[in-house]
């Protein structure tokens, strides 16, 4: 990957915001799905997705306190919880990626991203690259309503 992965998912979010790029096109940034080290360069894009998410939801949180643990309510479209081992592995793993980023585990984080991205027919990877992106633009978006801060390099 010549460009820096923080590029890439710039360019992402942006085609994700509705931005008039062509995300196949040269501008878009899907070739981070392809090529012989795609896996790496999707896992390190995914990285600066869930850091960047992750910062964000910190400032929502208002705290970076050591002494909390953060975890997530998920629900599903009617409103109901959503329990994260009945998620599917990928799904799962991304999830938790997040909240190692949230409680301070980079090292976790890695290695979650690295189960989200593991090679399995059933599962697409672009599912958790699109699910990364919304959680990105949806704090952005967040961040943005509310005058708070959001990564410089990301918008």
């Amino acid at each position: 990957m010549n460009e820096h992965p923080r590029g890439v998912a710039r360019r992402l979010v942006a085609v994700t915001r509705g931005g008039a790029m062509d995300p196949r096109g040269p501008e878009g940034a899907l070739d981070v799905l392809s090529g012989p080290d795609h896996r790496d360069r999707l896992s390190a894009v995914l990285r600066e997705l869930v850091e960047a998410t992750a910062g964000m939801m910190l400032c929502r949180a208002d705290s970076a306190d050591a002494e909390k643990a953060f975890v997530l309510d998920l629900r599903d479209e009617e409103g109901n919880p959503v329990v994260v081992d009945e998620l599917d592995p990928p799904v799962r793993a991304l999830v938790r990626a997040l909240l190692a980023e949230l409680n301070g585990r980079p090292e976790d984080t890695g290695f979650q991203l690295e189960l989200a991205l593991l090679d399995d027919p059933r599962f697409d990877p672009v599912d958790v690259l699109v699910l990364a992106l919304l959680w990105t633009v949806g704090s952005i978006e967040w961040c943005e309503e509310h005058d708070a801060p959001t990564p410089g390099w990301l918008v």
